[in-house]
């Protein structure tokens, strides 16, 4: 009798630490895709070999063996094809354990973020576009009138056609921002400031942040706030209530100042007002050092669009040291960090320096996500930039090789970055002298392009540029010239005809044609 109340014992002991945490998977809420509940998502929790699926209301019970209420605990998946995370940052991201206060994951469907995704980059390519003219219809005039020498209406031409090529990278991070905005977070003006820029309509949303005040008095307002914050604390026991309320309204107010300094980041990269948006994403970073997407974004901009390297090395780095501190040493974050320094490395040409930023970032990568997701296979583009940069195209190739692999396997047929893949394997074929491998590569791109863009579209134009080049190569100068020419309309219908790229292919054709007297 004792021998076995012993052992209820221990299994009571065992169980009584069985504790779950409650949780809730829903998509994102989007003006044409309302939320829903999310059926069939695979959760797993870190050092935990339980995984659970949620029910079809999207509900699930993570279950939590000897952990006590308070203590951290980290996800480690949250899997369900067709869709993926709204923050990926929540993988490796600590938790609070709570049997009372559900844990809340979104997620938005991958064809519904390519939807308005695509949506999103139309509308600011359009007013990218129409601010570029009005810009060179203003050097125009300014050069007839002779208010501008030859000289420097050259300079302002060029200065304008770089900013116009520098506006792409960027965009790419724009248009994740608002196409993963959930309206169910948003106030009501809040929403509106994000539909209108979403929309295009970057005069009214700028005069939408402008009624809540002006962006230095409520930053002063905010830098006031924090300080009454900072003597309040010193206060006795009494004060707690008070503290707590100026705390959450301070908060309140940086993420709605981060938000709208964001908001205006856009706005000022759209009317290629550099040293204003150069302002803003970084005015946002200051606001909280801790958050790391703030880091990356202030980092990335200066970086891809101002080539300030040095500067944006700063943020990368605080990033990285932030992610650390809050993930531990395998999250995330501190992948894309790692990432970031490479290809800022990259950039300057210091690739003794990237490539142990690239390779550590994606080792995290494969720990994280797998060794087959569309992340590690970013990594192995990155490492073919790499190597195709030192014109070591055998091992450009392989790297290329294996990111198409996952790609093809991983993303959905109209994600652009399938296309982009197979170009950048043609041109490391081409480098090679396999015509025949490069010219299937240029065909597929040209057709996965054109189905996702439709044939009006600059990255349509890069694969005929590339085209061209090949069937030059390969001797057929009546096909390269065709394909010359077509780039060349291409180009400048969609980045207009002073634009490098169309300078470029411009200057090919020619050159061709001078071949063929």
């Amino acid at each position: 009798m004792k021998k076995y109340l012993s052992v209820f014992c221990i299994l009571y002991s065992v169980f009584s630490f069985a504790q779950t945490q409650p949780g809730l998977v829903r998509t994102v809420n989007r003006p044409n895709h309302p939320s829903e509940q999310l059926s069939g998502v695979m959760l797993r929790v870190r050092g935990n070999h339980n995984a659970v699926v949620t029910d079809d209301h999207g509900q699930f019970a993570l279950l939590m063996q000897g952990l006590e209420a308070g203590q951290a605990y980290a996800l480690s998946s949250v899997v369900k094809s067709g869709y993926e995370l709204r923050e990926p940052e929540i993988i490796g991201r600590k938790q609070s354990f709570s049997t009372e206060v559900p844990l809340e994951v979104v997620m938005i469907s991958s064809q519904v973020l390519m939807q308005e995704r695509m949506r999103i980059e139309e509308k600011a390519r359009d007013n990218v576009e129409k601010r570029y003219q009005e810009r060179l219809a203003e050097l125009d005039k300014a050069l007839a009138s002779a208010k501008l020498s030859n000289e420097e209406y050259e300079t302002q031409l060029t200065a304008l056609e770089e900013q116009y090529e520098r506006f792409e990278p960027l965009l790419q991070t724009m248009s994740r921002y608002y196409a993963v905005t959930d309206f169910d977070s948003r106030d009501t003006l809040a929403a509106r400031i994000n539909e209108r820029i979403e929309a295009g309509d970057l005069d009214e949303a700028e005069r939408l942040i402008k009624a809540k005040g002006n962006i230095a008095d409520r930053e002063a307002q905010l830098r006031k706030l924090e300080e009454q914050n900072q003597r309040t604390e010193q206060l006795l026991a009494e004060a707690q209530k008070r503290l707590q309320e100026q705390q959450a309204e301070a908060k309140r107010q940086k993420e709605d100042l981060a938000k709208d300094c964001y908001h205006l980041f856009v706005i000022a990269t759209e009317r290629f007002q550099n040293d204003s948006a150069e302002l803003y994403i970084c005015k946002r970073a200051e606001l909280d050092t801790t958050n790391t997407e703030y880091q990356f974004n202030a980092g990335q901009f200066l970086m891809l669009y101002r080539a300030k390297y040095a500067e944006a090395e700063k943020y990368f780095q605080r990033a990285l040291r932030q992610a650390e501190l809050r993930d531990g040493h395998v999250a995330n974050d501190v992948a894309t960090a790692l990432n970031d320094l490479g290809v800022n490395c990259l950039k300057q040409g210091e690739l003794d320096k990237a490539l142990p930023y690239f390779e550590q970032s994606k080792d995290l990568r494969e720990q994280l996500t797998g060794k087959n997701s569309a992340a590690v296979a970013e990594s192995f583009e990155n490492l073919g930039a790499l190597y195709a940069r030192q014109r070591d195209y055998k091992q450009a190739l392989k790297m290329y090789r294996e990111a198409l692999r996952i790609f093809e396997k991983e993303l959905p047929a109209n994600d652009p970055r399938l296309p982009q893949a197979r170009n950048n394997l043609g041109e490391a074929y081409f480098q090679l002298s396999q015509p025949d491998e490069a010219g299937k590569a240029f065909k597929q791109a040209l057709d996965e392009f054109i189905a996702i863009y439709g044939e009006k579209h600059y990255q349509v134009a890069i694969v005929y540029n590339n085209l061209a080049g090949w069937a030059f190569v390969t001797g057929d100068l009546e096909t390269s010239e065709q394909q010359f020419a077509k780039a060349v309309e291409l180009f400048e219908q969609t980045l207009g005809e002073h634009h490098p790229r169309t300078k470029l292919a411009r200057k090919n054709l020619t050159f061709l044609r001078s071949k063929k007297q």
